[in-house]
């Protein structure tokens, strides 16, 4: 398996779908504020989101998948300003821990964000992404050659999430301003033959990346595998698009377990994508 680091091409080029406007468009539909933060060196700037706790005008900041450290003296200003009693920042990378610790920031035991995943790199050649997948990826590409992978309409969508998901389903509502703000880079894709419906992925592409974001199997489709077709010919779309990674968004980490991460951290692992992680979640009262 390849190895992308943090400090590699992954930082300088992957655009991550929580710095881009249409995550900022999702989020002002959830009455969340949406802030803009200049990095240390002033050379940049980052979204950052205030959310209402409904106590006295109290709010709590997030600021997440940030490639600069952000600059701790007009952050301070806009926490103040904001009545922010506790902020959260999970960033790509971290420039100066010492920034971090002069500023109160402490790494938190709960990370609200994946902290390790897998990223395929969608330059390779077909043929090596294919290669890099494993041995039972392959054959379950080959064995449901003939699922059908289609777009799928949101109503339908979210009927056949909710029905088969076993954990959390966002809100109808939710799932369309999603879908709206994204204006065409988000798509709703599911497996089927005839009317069995197998598996489904909402997938968002930001510049450069396409991120496997949720994701439902029913009971026909963890007998059938069909989601590995699916995912596969995702990733072949992307791909074709000229986007370059393909991002399979969060997988079980070792420095904060999560034991229910392992059986689909195990699905990831045999798309061939290399390891990256993050520094994890930096958080402190007032």
């Amino acid at each position: 398996m390849d190895s992308l680091k943090v400090t590699g091409k992954i930082e300088k080029i992957m655009e991550d779908i929580r710095q881009t406007e249409g995550w900022a468009g999702y989020l002002r539909d959830k009455e969340w504020k949406v802030v803009s933060v200049p990095s240390e060196d002033k050379k940049h700037k980052m979204n950052a989101f205030i959310i209402p706790l409904g106590l006295f005008g109290m709010t709590m900041m997030k600021l997440q998948r940030s490639r600069y450290d952000p600059n701790w003296t007009k952050l301070k200003k806009i926490k103040r300003n904001f009545k922010v009693v506790s902020s959260i920042i999970e960033p790509i990378r971290v420039q100066d821990k010492l920034g971090f610790k002069m500023a109160g920031y402490k790494l938190s035991r709960f990370p609200y964000l994946a902290t390790n995943t897998f990223i395929v790199d969608l330059t390779k050649s077909e043929l090596v992404l294919w290669n890099n997948l494993s041995e039972n990826a392959r054959r379950q590409v080959k064995k449901n050659k003939d699922i059908l992978i289609e777009e799928c309409v949101q109503k339908r969508f979210f009927e056949l999430w909710k029905k088969n998901s076993k954990v959390w389903t966002m809100k109808e509502k939710e799932l369309c301003s999603l879908i709206k703000r994204f204006k065409g880079q988000a798509r709703l894709v599911v497996s089927r033959t005839g009317n069995i419906y197998h598996s489904g992925l909402l997938i968002i592409y930001s510049a450069d990346c396409a991120n496997y974001y949720q994701t439902w199997t029913s009971n026909q489709g963890r007998i059938s595998g069909a989601h590995y077709k699916l995912v596969w010919e995702e990733i072949l779309r992307a791909k074709s698009s000229g986007i370059k990674f393909f991002d399979l968004e969060g997988i079980f980490d070792e420095r904060w377990p999560q034991k229910r991460w392992l059986g689909f951290t195990e699905f990831k692992r045999r798309f061939g994508g290399g390891l990256v992680s993050f520094p994890g979640s930096y958080f402190r009262w007032l």
